[in-house]
């Protein structure tokens, strides 16, 4: 990881690589704050990685996924996992890598709610770590926190497969910043620098998913992070371009199987 582009004497470092943090009992625990504009680009860790906001929101892409981590979600990676971070405004976090011999852990990306639990046991360890060493302690709370981890369930809260062409990737980036854009094909494909057709042949092939049921659940994703943080859903249909609450709810409705208002968050 690297430090953000607009560096604050008042953070705290980040480390380079996970190879530089010490390995003690299971779990190498730290926390850190990132600025407006941090990007972290694409890398992998030698170790499985577990990371939090806890304060500000973060885009994390990783297997081909873009992930909208909000205070209360958390990613599990995989070592070996391609993955990059940015952070449209400060942020803070809590994360840890985990020693390739523990076991279990999961084995894919994983997108999970942190419980009360989850965060008090990893509070406690970066507390732990400005304290003398007690291997017996450490190991109990690692223990713990890879059992809260391996409990939660997935909460689905990942956007649609991002295409790997530099001119359908732009347009996708272009829509994860402004979801309130309407489906207009024939200008993202000009944008693509494709034709109509070639664009959303291509579009299919890459994602799975034609442009207009790629934005769909583009903004249904985007929605269930705002119903996360309980943001009312007159500010989240305004947001998303849906016009009223009525036409948002319909959508979602459609595309998620619940009314937005039922959707359950860990």
């Amino acid at each position: 990881m690297k430090p953000s582009l607009t560096p604050d004497t008042d953070l705290p470092p980040v480390p380079t690589r996970s190879a530089d943090l010490p390995v003690s009992a299971t779990l190498s625990v730290f926390s850190g704050r990132q600025d407006a504009g941090y990007h972290d680009p694409p890398h992998s860790h030698d170790r499985g990685q577990f990371s939090y906001r806890t304060e500000g929101f973060a885009l994390v892409k990783a297997a081909g996924r873009a992930i909208f981590l909000a205070p209360g979600r958390g990613v599990w990676i995989p070592a070996g996992v391609i993955h990059e971070v940015t952070c449209r405004g400060p942020a803070a976090y809590n994360a840890f890598y985990v020693d390739g011999a523990a076991r279990p852990q999961p084995a894919e990306v994983r997108v999970i709610a942190v419980s009360p639990l989850l965060h008090a046991l990893v509070e406690a360890m970066l507390v732990d770590a400005q304290r003398a060493q007690d291997d017996a302690r450490r190991q109990w709370l690692s223990d713990l926190i890879l059992d809260e981890v391996m409990r939660a369930s997935d909460v689905g809260m990942m956007a649609p497969a991002m295409p790997r062409s530099p001119g359908l990737r732009a347009i996708c980036d272009q829509l994860s910043r402004e979801p309130a854009r309407p489906l207009d094909l024939d200008g993202w494909a000009h944008e693509a620098g494709m034709s109509r057709r070639n664009f959303t042949r291509l579009f299919r092939e890459e994602t799975g998913l034609s442009p207009g049921e790629w934005h769909q659940q583009l903004r249904m994703h985007i929605a269930d992070t705002w119903l996360a943080q309980k943001v009312s859903l007159q500010k989240i249909s305004f947001r998303l371009g849906y016009g009223s609450t009525a036409n948002f709810t319909r959508a979602y409705s459609r595309t998620c199987g619940v009314p937005p208002k039922r959707r359950q968050f860990g």
